[in-house]
């Protein structure tokens, strides 16, 4: 599976603190084979939070990871808070 990062995830990134980055690289390690995979993903907390096909998987208590899976690809599309992503939604 390739990845995608959207100009606004690099961003989201740059500001996090170090160990909120590791935890971000973690879980990208992770997504591509907890993706249909409901016991792997379940520790990931991944769900879809848009018809439009945007899923998040939860980085602990505070952040939240949001992506796009499409065919092949998957896009790494925001990091940030549990309000930083409802902002984010409302804007779809």
């Amino acid at each position: 599976m390739n990845l995608a990062l959207t100009e606004r995830f690099q961003r989201d990134v740059r500001d996090l603190e170090e160990e909120q980055r590791a935890a971000v690289f973690e879980t990208i390690l992770s997504l591509p084979r907890a993706i249909g995979e409901p016991h792997l993903h379940s520790g990931l907390g991944i769900r879809k939070l848009h018809r439009s096909g945007i899923w998040e998987a939860r980085l602990g208590l505070g952040l939240r990871l949001v992506f796009a899976v499409q065919k092949e690809v998957l896009t790494l599309v925001r990091v940030g808070t549990h309000q930083d992503i409802q902002r984010y939604l409302r804007t779809l």
